[in-house]
């Protein structure tokens, strides 16, 4: 049962993830729009963020990077199996 339940969440998960993707360039476009429109107004406002046009609020991690990645980018350095340019080109990914 509680493999159901867990199956269930991820999906939920998954489809909330993809309802951001596809509004993301319309929440871009919003965001645009609004800073064209304050400029006219002679507003001196901050833009607004961009989470407040999604859906559902973005993943605290916006990379996707989960912690046991991180660990195997860790030991394969340590091991020294993970050419040191190669986890140099690696660590501004992992790390941004």
């Amino acid at each position: 049962m509680g493999c159901i339940h867990e199956i269930i969440r991820l999906n939920s998960v998954r489809e909330k993830r993809k309802a951001n993707i596809m509004s993301i360039t319309t929440a871009r476009l919003v965001t645009v729009i609004l800073a064209i429109a304050q400029s006219f107004s002679g507003k001196k406002q901050k833009a607004q963020d961009l989470e407040t046009f999604l859906p559902f609020p973005l993943d605290e991690d916006p990379t996707g990077t989960a912690a046991e990645t991180l660990e195997i980018f860790k030991r394969l350095v340590k091991q020294k199996k993970l050419p040191l340019r190669v986890a140099a080109g690696l660590q501004k990914v992992i790390n941004t």
